[in-house]
């Protein structure tokens, strides 16, 4: 529309008795956006289902920052109600007494996105309490939880409340621009109804089922620190802070609090206590303490912090085992270790995910733990923390836009070099006074670990022939109880033994897997090789002065083929280097079983094509992935397997080669197929062939890759897929080929 109709239609409205102003403000609006010198953002009414549905990701997550805006505004409860809530499509209710939000507030910080509001208000106004919220989407988790909120608020003294509805699906809609989607405020008669707001989400878009109201459990009572010093009165207020209690659907936040008592039924259990700080001055110091233990000691740890700020780091630390806590409570606290133990991060005093969550290894004490670089205890499970930061003190660390994390920059850096630093001094501490090896590498350590034969001995003598226990139990029981530690701590030595030489044996598979590739593409370099000589050759033979002057068409026709055998060194050089890097760092990871089959595949693929072997994949779902294993040994199956198709395809003489790595997601299992049309297995070889030196091949053709049988490749796979938990079989093959085998790992997830 041009402006001169813009304007004329502006006139029209204005002489009407009651303009509309909407349509007023829209088109003048319009006027200016069409201002020749200037131009100016706009923002699309779906950007309000992003910030909702893509910035707050998780409906827990979502659910925890309503419940951060009922503490902002000075709740002392919340009660949230579910109405069918076992299928998408229910009803819930969030109701809170707060001090609710007057019209002003409404317009200018509800309906406002990315207020800044708790930057220039960061306590509240009754309480006293450090606001949780800073990027003002926290609303927007409404519009993640359901398709329609209504709000309700009672602001205090005031008489009339507040409504507002809004449909997030059917007037957010893409294409509209946001300042022209409108939702009606209603006022009604709030006599006799206490102050609050009441947030009513209808058309929830999910289920919420009995787990995920156990999150929200856990995310509320865990929000704030479970063991805080005592309640002082608040900073610029005169009014205590009488608490801030949750329940859903009449379930008290007390009950489900003495249910899930972190103090009774976990932190009690502790052997040990640390805490650490970083002054102002950058000096980091470490306590531990256990009274169990009679162990009180101290450290300043090595550098200094200068980015951090000053901070805490408190923690009780756990050994689940009868030896140091009783053995009717070692199952109940190594639970709770699996549920709630880790290292959190409070901010203002509000919990920052997703550190300390099970599935969350920021300090990487996990993945050392399962690469033994330490012996002693030290999962996150064994740590039961928290590290307080504060915008005041802590300035350099700020939460990411989605609420979920802080943003990873140098003061992060030392943060998390501080938190493992702190916490692995003092279980090195809590490991020598209980003359434990802390390291595979410990030199001089002679562990005090008796056999169960002695162990028994000592227990018959100290009972007594008549069957009565000696003064030092107090009954045959605990007698019994303090001989199962100790031959439990004899298991767990021969245990670290043979953890130690399963490492041992899966790097020899590794190294085992690594000579074969190389010699493998010895072969590859060898030809790439001959082939550069033979260009180079051609390429002197036409510098020669005397010689025929080459048209340009020759040349480049060489230098194309010395370009494509160089290039096949490197290609080769960077694979192999990349085997070595990852065997020497064992690194395990989740490995995409498209992209490891297609890059074997595309490394063969010159060799196959000169064999006349044709290459088929089928690999579904493409997103298929493994559990956690190393890359080298996952090619080192390909490898074997492929060794024994060539020599089987050779055997039968066949003229099509063909070979078929197909792969999908069975059960628990990602399973890889790989096939040929060779001469098969004979049935009465079949139960054998994953034998160790069982071999059916004495000698070969020498072509780089099916030299002579050892018996040990097929044993090879064998041994890797039990160390993943699955299995290598024969299987049944396609229609077209003769022989299949069949290698199972766990999927990722399992």
């Amino acid at each position: 529309m041009d402006v001169d109709k813009q304007r004329k239609l502006i006139a029209e409205e204005l002489a009407k008795d009651e303009p509309n102003w909407s349509v007023i403000e829209s088109l003048s609006r319009g006027i200016v956006d069409n201002n020749p010198d200037r131009v100016r953002f706009s923002v699309d009414a779906a950007h309000i289902q992003r910030l909702g549905a893509e910035l707050v990701g998780k409906q827990d997550t979502a659910l925890a920052e309503l419940i951060k805006n009922a503490y902002d505004a000075d709740a002392t409860t919340v009660r949230l109600t579910f109405e069918r809530r076992a299928c998408a499509g229910g009803v819930l209710t969030i109701e809170d007494n707060g001090v609710g939000m007057v019209e002003s507030v409404i317009r200018s910080s509800w309906m406002r996105i990315s207020t800044t509001e708790k930057i220039y208000s960061p306590v509240s106004a009754l309480y006293g309490r450090i606001r949780a919220g800073r990027k003002g989407i926290g609303r927007f988790a409404v519009q993640r939880l359901g398709k329609v909120l209504t709000l309700e608020s009672r602001p205090r003294g005031e008489v009339l409340g507040l409504r507002v509805e809004f449909d997030w699906d059917r007037d957010f809609t893409e294409g509209l621009n946001l300042i022209d989607v409108f939702s009606r405020i209603e006022r009604f008669d709030r006599s006799g109804q206490e102050d609050g707001t009441t947030l009513r989400i209808n058309d929830l878009r999910d289920p919420w089922s009995d787990a995920s109201l156990q999150r929200v459990w856990r995310s509320i009572l865990l929000l704030q620190p479970p063991y805080r010093i005592e309640d002082k009165e608040s900073g610029q207020s005169q009014v205590r802070d009488p608490g801030f209690k949750v329940s859903i659907n009449g379930a008290s936040y007390d009950r489900n609090n003495e249910l899930f008592s972190i103090e009774k039924s976990f932190l009690s259990y502790a052997i040990g206590t640390i805490e650490a700080s970083i002054d102002d001055k950058g000096i980091a110091n470490v306590r531990v303490i256990s009274e169990k233990l009679g162990l009180d000691d101290s450290q300043i740890l090595d550098g200094k912090f200068l980015l951090t700020g000053a901070l805490s780091l408190s923690s009780r630390y756990f050994i689940y085992h009868a030896s140091v806590m009783s053995g009717a409570a070692v199952s109940v606290a190594s639970e709770m270790g699996r549920t709630f133990g880790g290292i959190r991060i409070y901010r203002n005093g509000f919990r920052v995910l997703p550190y300390g969550e099970p599935s969350d290894d920021w300090l990487s004490l996990d993945v050392d733990a399962s690469r033994r670089l330490f012996l002693f205890p030290a999962n996150n499970r064994n740590f039961f923390g928290e590290i307080v930061i504060s915008a005041e003190e802590n300035p350099l660390f700020e939460e990411t836009s989605s609420r979920e994390g802080l943003i990873e920059n140098e003061a992060y850096a030392e943060l998390v070099a501080f938190g493992r630093a702190a916490i692995e001094w003092a279980a090195k501490r809590i490991a020598a006074v209980r003359n434990r090896k802390q390291t595979a590498g410990q030199k001089g350590f002679t562990p005090s670990v008796k056999k169960p034969s002695e162990l028994l001995r000592s227990l018959r003598e100290k009972i007594g022939s008549d069957g009565q226990s000696s003064e030092r139990w107090a009954s045959t029981e605990e007698a019994i109880a303090e001989a199962e530690a100790a031959a439990e701590l004899y298991e767990e030595s021969v245990a670290a033994q043979r953890a130690a030489a399963l490492e041992y044996e899966q790097m020899l598979r590794l190294l085992a897997s690594l000579g074969l590739s190389i010699s493998v593409f010895g072969h590859e370099v060898k030809g790439a090789r001959d082939a550069m000589l033979a260009r180079l050759d051609v390429l002197s033979d036409l510098s020669r002065p005397d010689g025929p002057e080459p048209d340009r068409a020759t040349l480049a026709r060489h230098l194309e083929a010395l370009s494509r055998s160089s290039g096949r060194l490197f290609d080769l050089g960077g694979y192999i280097a990349g085997l070595m890097s990852s065997t020497e760092s064992r690194e395990l990871r989740e490995l995409s079983v498209l992209g490891s089959v297609n890059r074997f595949v595309q490394q063969f693929s010159d060799y196959m094509t000169r064999q006349g072997v044709s290459f088929e994949v089928d690999v579904s779902p493409q997103s298929l992935r493994t559990a956690l294993m190393h890359s080298s040994e996952f090619d080192s199956v390909l490898l074997n397997f492929l060794t024994n198709s060539i020599k089987s395809m050779k055997r039968a003489k066949v003229s099509a080669r063909r070979v078929k790595i197909d792969a999908r997601l069975d059960g628990k299992f990602a399973l890889i197929g790989f096939e040929d049309n060779g001469f098969g297995v004979p049935v009465d070889v079949g139960a054998r062939v994953f034998d160790a030196f069982f071999t059916t091949t004495a000698a070969a053709e020498d072509d780089g890759v099916a030299g002579p049988g050892t018996g040990l490749g097929l044993k090879i796979v064998a041994d890797i897929a039990e160390s993943y938990g699955g299995s290598a079989v024969l299987g049944t093959p396609s229609p077209g080929y003769s022989c299949r085998f069949e290698f199972r790992v766990l999927a990722s997830g399992n």
